[in-house]
């Protein structure tokens, strides 16, 4: 969903609208906006008095436990993915299971990122951390 308008811009255009005797379509042209989004920052106005935009509503909650799916990472970090979703749809009920897709974002959203062995194919699961010091620009010391 893009941002919401500007206030600046909201009241500049209802304000155009109200003092002015041109059609909604003609103030709407002259600011760039939508018919519709006029009519509705209008409507409000007269209706409220407001004009900002209302707060971001909905939007979608993960069904992951991410208690368990840490518990499940501590206990062995060197599961793929695949084996990681498998144990942790077992260890929760059928009404929870869940998609690999939705463990990896999981696991990404919690900072953990994936490092290949370097003994072999397998990769293992660790937390990200900040450097503690900030990389050199000139090279090593001589």
């Amino acid at each position: 969903m893009p941002n919401p308008y500007p206030v600046a811009l909201r009241e500049r255009a209802v304000r155009a609208y109200e003092d002015s005797t041109e059609t909604y379509q003609v103030v709407a042209t002259r600011f760039a906006i939508s018919v519709n989004a006029l009519v509705r920052w209008v409507q409000r106005a007269r209706a409220t008095g407001e004009i900002a935009p209302r707060p971001k509503a909905g939007g979608w909650r993960s069904p992951v436990d991410l208690a368990t799916l840490h518990r499940l990472v501590a206990e062995r970090p060197d599961r793929t993915t695949d084996e990681l979703t498998r144990v942790y749809n077992r260890a929760v009920p059928a009404a929870q299971r869940v998609h690999r897709s939705s463990v990896l974002r999981a696991l990404q959203r919690s900072g953990f990122v994936f490092k290949k062995n370097d003994h072999g194919p397998r990769n293992k699961i660790v937390r990200t951390f900040a450097t503690s010091a900030p990389p050199s620009s000139s090279g090593p010391p001589p």
